[in-house]
């Protein structure tokens, strides 16, 4: 089955999509689920829940900020404090019951890049990203594969039209939140979809440019 590991909603500061409505649209692309990953968030879970009723896979997670960039945690919903080291982060969504990805680990600017993503014991990374250039998802997917690790997909979507662009494939019959995460534990997932083009790229700088001036020149 296929789900898009990678999503933000309004309970993230550069979002405004509404939970119910990413299950909405995830629903309509024939998504088995998707994960709610919001910037050190986890306000936007339940109301996906709510929607997806029993026969849409809602997986709780959270996109944590490090010191060094950004980490996944699959599984929990408990908020993890920012501006920890790679190792502590993991080991916290571990502590959680849960499974850490590192994010897109080649993007300029929230990637962990070589070193640090060598901090933690990651069983997977995220290597295809629709919101990273390609250059960045083949030097994360060269990694995962010269490590053995496994790979995951996400659309990294903050808006609806972006909601499945990037994916997860999960070889799973069942629509079960333990079997998913034992699969992202073990490594035997993959991932598949675009990488971030020239139109998405302008979106992605203005946006990402405007908003960072807006807070203050401070990360998420």
């Amino acid at each position: 089955m296929l789900l898009d590991l990678h999503n933000h909603t309004k309970y993230s500061p550069d979002s405004r999509v509404d939970p119910a409505a990413l299950v909405g649209v995830a629903r309509k692309m024939r998504l088995a689920g998707v994960a709610i990953t919001d910037h050190n968030s986890v306000g936007g879970i339940a109301v996906a829940e709510a929607a997806a009723g029993h026969d849409f896979l809602v997986i709780p997670a959270i996109e944590v900020s490090t010191r060094s960039g950004h980490v996944l945690g699959y599984g929990i919903r408990e908020v993890i404090p920012r501006n920890l080291s790679v190792a502590e982060t993991a080991e916290r969504i571990v502590a959680l019951g849960g499974v850490p990805v590192a994010a897109h680990p080649f993007r300029f600017w929230s990637g962990l890049g070589p070193t640090a993503v060598a901090e933690a014991q990651f069983p997977a990374y995220e290597t295809c990203n629709a919101r990273t250039l390609r250059r960045g998802n083949v030097r994360a997917r060269a990694l995962a594969r010269e490590r053995k690790l496994g790979e995951t997909g996400g659309s990294d979507s903050h808006f609806l039209d972006e909601v499945a662009e990037g994916v997860t494939a999960v070889d799973a019959g069942a629509l079960r939140l333990d079997d998913v995460l034992q699969l992202l534990s073990q490594g035997r997932t993959s991932g598949q979809g675009t990488d971030r083009g020239a139109a998405a790229t302008g979106r992605y700088v203005s946006k990402a440019v405007s908003e960072w001036i807006l807070r203050g020149m401070r990360r998420i």
